[in-house]
């Protein structure tokens, strides 16, 4: 067994909240028990054979990014130039742009190539002190590699020296670039290949339901297929415009309804009420200039959790401290309100009740921070991990 002992402050997540002069004891990769040192009980401290000294520092569950798009080739650095100096997304797109810029990067892309570059980027997560990252496939919109690209985030999910992996089937992210493709034939399609998708490591079905990509009952139809396939549904919903997507999600008792930034407050208390957690990405919202009803949703009693929304053409960030710091100042959400949602949210939003917080029995994903107080996430703007733990096994320091 290890003992973390001179915490000086534990963010536990739970109802206890913050314990001062805190100590964690874990066994392999599951915590044994937590609370005031000198209160550790007699027959667990006999166990430790290992001890690290936290020196006062802060320690957190490891953060959970509940929303990346990992998985693609090339970038898209121009556009977002253009995007800077005023372009819309039309005119993005017509320049060559856009999602189908890289759908036909990612398919020039080996695989062996794609999944080396994607283990890359995931390892920055783990830098940040993220243990836990929900990935998504959506950037080649045709059944071979959509399914490979799942299986790839399947075998990178394998991997000890890497993130927990969520793998999330997005065959539905946009109308592929191919001659003659039309939208509902091709959600018709997709639908088609849930149960191979969930064969081959899925765990989750999403669909980008907005204006310009698949409609409310598209989206219905490829989810209630998801389902059948045992694929638990979450949706890209009313981002662009308010089309429905944030009702849908509440129909079918999605796990998660992801940006949100056109949804009102009826919509917000139609997710709470379902149990919908509103997955939000702050990042994404500063790119696109509008928030989302975060006020609302906390006054309907949804619970929120964060994400970077890491992908190749509007967002790069990787580390969820930095959205942390974005939540407290943008969406105006208190540092505990905040890290919870990085953590305990996260664990929602995945269906997950086996981390995002600091309790026995939990998973001994931690990190020790270069901080003393959780206040310095909104005031570091990354601030930066000193220690990570996953899996109980120190994996950066």
């Amino acid at each position: 067994m290890k003992r973390l002992r001179n915490i000086g402050r534990l963010f536990t997540g739970t109802a206890t909240g913050v314990i001062e002069d805190a100590a964690i004891i874990f066994d392999a990769s599951e915590i044994a028990w937590c609370g005031k040192h000198g209160d550790e009980p007699r027959e667990l401290l006999e166990s430790v054979t290992d001890e690290h000294d936290c020196a006062g520092g802060l320690v957190t569950a490891g953060l959970i990014d509940a929303h990346t798009h990992p998985v693609y080739a090339g970038d898209r650095m121009a556009e977002v130039a253009m995007r800077s100096a005023g372009a819309g997304y039309a005119e993005v797109a017509k320049a060559g742009g856009g999602i189908r810029a890289t759908v036909e990067a990612t398919r020039r892309e080996t695989i062996g190539d794609l999944e080396e570059a994607t283990a890359r980027r995931l390892w920055s997560w783990l830098e940040g002190g993220t243990t836990t990252v929900e990935a998504k496939t959506g950037y080649h919109l045709e059944r071979e590699g959509e399914l490979e690209s799942t299986r790839l985030l399947a075998r990178l999910g394998k991997r000890d020296d890497l993130p927990r992996i969520e793998a999330t089937f997005l065959a539905a992210h946009a109308l592929p670039p191919d001659r003659g493709a039309r939208i509902g034939s091709y959600a018709r399609q997709v639908a088609e290949w849930c149960a191979d998708a969930y064969m081959a490591g899925a765990r989750f079905c999403d669909v980008f339901c907005d204006q310009g990509y698949f409609s409310v009952a598209q989206s219905r139809t490829i989810l209630k297929a998801g389902l059948a396939a045992k694929l638990i549904p979450r949706i890209h919903a009313d981002e662009l415009d308010r089309t429905g997507g944030s009702r849908l999600a509440a129909e079918l008792h999605a796990v998660s309804a992801d940006h949100l930034l056109r949804a009102n407050r009826g919509d917000a208390f139609a997710l709470a009420r379902a149990g919908v957690v509103a997955t939000l990405a702050p990042g994404t919202a500063l790119s696109i200039g509008k928030l989302p009803p975060v006020a609302e949703l906390i006054e309907a009693g949804t619970v929120i959790a964060l994400g970077t929304d890491h992908n190749p053409g509007t967002s790069g960030i990787t580390s969820m401290s930095v959205v942390v710091a974005l939540a407290v100042a943008v969406f105006k959400m208190s540092v505990e309100r905040a890290l919870l949602a990085a953590t305990l949210g996260g664990a929602y939003s995945l269906s997950r009740s086996d981390r995002g917080v600091v309790a026995p029995h939990k998973l001994a994903d931690l990190v020790l921070w270069e901080a003393e107080h959780e206040g310095a996430f909104a005031w570091a703007y990354g601030l930066k991990p000193s220690i990570v733990w996953l899996r109980g096994a120190q994996v950066f320091a």
